[in-house]
């Protein structure tokens, strides 16, 4: 009987060895079936994106590029912040203070508690690598900020108001010559962009309207005298300070063609203001228009279509203005992006406009740190943005190129 008890016993381990292998061979085979599957989808995924990538070659550059500029935009802007907090001075941050009347004693623990908690509200205290983080954060679009506004601040602590939920933040205004103190940087941009938007699109569109027909005109009368006196003469003027010929262009429009000489005086005043961004915009239009124009009257497709004796209003307009033209349209995002951010800064001063000019350069000459920041990521988000307009405009008027 014992003999027996024993056997089974024997038997009965034995079956559970088995079945516990068998259980193992199993969960081995399902592991190796699972890791097939997931290698085999890995690879159909890769495929499919070669697939894409083979038929949509323009649209991954133009990704790829706009990922790598945000990338540079994104140290640069790092870099600059670090520049300008570290070297920020304590009565550039109480701008608002009363130095006539001090509510408390200057270079006091009192007054160096009140500086400390200035900068808590403006978000410019703490270790450098997590104030450049916080601020990079609130200028990324699609992160979803809470921000408190700084209502009083003071030696004794800071009094906050309600807490509202941003997508988009550039700081706070700390000296006054550049706004209200404490008061949001983009709010102060909203009301000065539609200026230098104005100034800065009617100059693109008068620069192209007159630029465009000179191009064209100095390219077919090629190395003759009225090519050479057009293109010497926007080459002299590209060439020139940019300072000297607004300054002569105001003192000019002052003397002789009864310019008030301050923005918002008379549409006539602004309409000269107008034209003086046109003197720095146009001058490389009409160099560019006149080389994509030649170039184009010097391909083999011009050659092939002049010896089937086609007459050459029509080669001109169909064939070679259309090509030239692609690329002289392509080129309308970034002069305005130009103009509005690069060009139409001395004109604003000379005529006292107040667009975004001002922030720029006072807020450089007080280092007014968030002013300065929210210019340079304002301009250059835009003009990432305004290279992909570009490509998409290539992609529309011209048929050999694909998205």
């Amino acid at each position: 009987m014992e003999k027996e008890v024993e056997k089974l016993a024997d038997d009965t381990e034995l079956s559970n060895i088995i079945d516990s292998l068998e259980n193992k061979l199993n969960d081995s085979g399902s592991k190796k079936a699972f890791f097939e599957k997931l290698k085999y989808s890995w690879n159909k995924l890769r495929e499919v994106n070669k697939e894409f990538l083979k038929k949509t070659p323009l649209l991954m550059y133009s990704l790829k590029r706009i990922i790598y500029a945000f990338i540079t935009l994104y140290i640069a802007i790092a870099v600059v912040y670090v520049l300008m907090v570290a070297f920020i001075r304590d009565a550039d941050i109480m701008n608002d203070f009363n130095v006539a009347k001090p509510p408390v004693k200057i270079n006091s623990p009192e007054y160096f508690e009140w500086v400390k908690n200035k900068k808590i509200a403006l978000g410019i205290y703490g270790p450098m690598i997590e104030q450049i983080f916080n601020y990079l954060k609130n200028i990324t679009p699609f992160i979803p900020k809470e921000i408190r506004m700084p209502l009083k601040v003071s030696n004794m602590g800071i009094t906050w108001g309600e807490p509202q939920t941003k997508w988009f933040w550039l700081g706070l205004i700390l000296n006054k010559s550049n706004g209200i103190i404490n008061y949001p940087v983009m709010d102060s941009f909203k009301d000065a962009m539609p200026i230098s938007f104005t100034i800065g699109f009617s100059a693109v569109i008068i620069s192209y309207l007159f630029g465009v027909p000179l191009g064209i005109i100095a390219a077919k009368n090629k190395e003759k005298p009225i090519d050479s006196f057009i293109s010497w003469l926007f080459l002299l003027i590209i060439s020139a300070p940019a300072t000297i010929i607004i300054a002569l262009f105001w003192m000019f429009s002052l003397k002789y063609m009864g310019s008030a000489g301050i923005w918002d005086e008379d549409d006539y005043t602004n309409f000269l203001a107008v034209i003086g961004v046109v003197l720095l915009i146009m001058p490389s239009i009409v160099i560019s228009t006149r080389r994509y124009v030649i170039d184009e009257m010097t391909a083999d497709y011009t050659r092939f279509a002049q010896s089937k004796g086609l007459s050459s209003s029509y080669i001109f307009y169909v064939h070679i203005f259309r090509n030239a033209g692609i690329r002289i349209i392509r080129l309308i995002p970034g002069a305005l992006i130009l103009s509005l951010f690069g060009s139409s800064i001395l004109v604003e001063r000379f005529w006292s406009a107040p667009g975004m000019s001002k922030y720029i350069l006072t807020g450089v000459s007080t280092n007014d740190v968030f002013v300065v920041l929210g210019y340079i990521t304002l301009s250059a988000g835009v003009g990432v943005f305004s290279s992909l307009i570009s490509d998409l405009i290539l992609v529309l008027m011209d048929p050999r190129v694909k998205l």
